[in-house]
């Protein structure tokens, strides 16, 4: 049995960095044909609207095969995505991917590692591109965790959180902020972006034991490690401390990960409502055109410090503008299910400008085995197959078969 390597989150050894690449002379602007700009405004409005109607006869079906298909597409063509790298990687680490029938799920020990060094980064990614979920770099402040069953020695899922929404409506109706102070108190939050797990723990239910880690000391110590005494970049104000709460939202409509995530009788995850069903989803497989029909008429907007967190959101309705399309068709109608971890036990009086309170106490150990007596044993009990397939085969496949989807793209 190969011994275990990874750092623990009170490690805070930084990953290594590579060497900056030398500055590359600056570009000329590219010059556009007026008629060659009229001929993609008009052929780009038509493919917007068309994927606008297909995008909402789609909703109106509640077809979530649909729906994942999109995001599939969408993160085919991020720019961080490279799937050659993660197959690579997966053969790397393969020995950290196990198969159900070398797990035995009474004796499963899951414990956190916050994502510090080369090989907890390439573990997260790895984990990362198995799902539908579009990759958004994005701003702010970031905590990634890796979660491991240490008894086997195998990876069983990821949490990712990022800083939170500036505006959350059923979030923001919760709270009765001071004057001014909202976006202060809000950044006492944090958002979870990706959380869960992969076979062969997801058919235990290992998505609710990855979700219920959010609410553990080790989320509120590890913030506490890497922020404390730190400052924001574009305000240079101090980073509030301590975090005091998470929120999340649902990828597809109302979650069964989320709903009734208990420990004992607290409510772990808290149903608040749902998001107003905005954004760009249907029009991701778009983008690429979006930017370019922007940058022939000087209106692209470039990512990187100092744009904002929401380029992609900019692109898109600055391309709605110039092609004389509603901002309307930025409602898509997904209203997707918003959950609130709270941390401490006087949220509300904490959000008007008062203490707090104390922080509610949760360990990883307390929570592993709450949820293997809850969930794991009794799942591996009701579906005696659970075990039966070569997970570890499945995984690389499933990675083989994003690679070829991304090349005919």
């Amino acid at each position: 049995m190969h011994p275990l390597k990874l750092s623990s989150p009170t490690d805070m050894r930084p990953a290594t960095k590579p060497l900056l690449p030398e500055k590359a002379p600056k570009q000329k602007k590219a010059v556009f044909h007026p008629k060659l700009i009229s001929v993609e405004a008009v052929a780009l409005r038509e493919d917007i609207q068309n994927a606008c109607s297909d995008f909402e006869e789609g909703v109106g079906l509640d077809d979530k095969g649909y729906l994942r298909a999109l995001h599939e597409h969408a993160k085919y063509q991020s720019p961080g995505f490279n799937p050659v790298l993660i197959q690579a990687l997966f053969r790397k680490h393969k020995k950290w991917f196990r198969s159900g029938s070398d797990i035995d799920p009474a004796k499963i020990k899951p414990k956190l590692f916050l994502v510090n060094n080369n090989q907890l980064s390439e573990l997260f990614a790895i984990v990362r591109a198995l799902w539908s979920m579009p990759y958004n770099k994005g701003y702010g402040r970031r905590l990634r965790f890796v979660i491991v069953d240490e008894f086997h020695e195998s990876v069983i899922g990821i949490v990712g959180l990022q800083s939170p929404p500036a505006d959350l409506a059923c979030r923001d109706n919760l709270f009765d902020y001071p004057e001014g102070k909202k976006l202060e108190l809000v950044n006492s939050t944090m958002d979870a972006y990706t959380v869960g797990a992969i076979p062969p723990y997801s058919f235990l239910l290992g998505g609710k034991l990855c979700a219920g880690m959010i609410s553990t000391d080790t989320i509120r110590r590890a913030y506490w490690r890497q922020y404390a005494g730190k400052r924001t970049e574009m305000e240079n104000v101090g980073i509030r401390q301590p975090l005091v709460a998470v929120t999340t939202t649902s990828a597809f409509g109302r979650s069964s990960m989320y709903n009734r995530l208990k420990f004992g009788e607290r409510l772990l995850a808290e149903p608040i409502g749902f998001t107003q069903g905005y954004g760009t989803l249907h029009l991701e497989h778009l983008y690429g055109r979006i930017c370019e029909y922007l940058k022939s008429v000087d209106q692209h907007t470039e990512g990187g410090f100092g744009s904002g967190p929401k380029v992609r959101w900019q692109n898109i309705t600055n391309a709605l503008s110039a092609l004389s399309l509603p901002g309307s068709l930025l409602k898509h109608g997904v209203k997707r299910e918003v959950f609130l971890f709270r941390f401490v036990d006087e949220l509300a009086k904490g959000m008007t400008g008062g203490s707090f309170g104390k922080p509610i106490p949760l360990t990883e150990e307390q929570w592993g085995d709450f949820w293997k007596e809850r969930w794991a044993i009794p799942r591996s009990k009701r579906l005696p197959l659970w075990n039966t397939n070569n997970d570890q085969d499945f995984l690389e496949r499933k990675l083989a078969d994003i690679t070829r989807a991304c090349s005919k793209i």
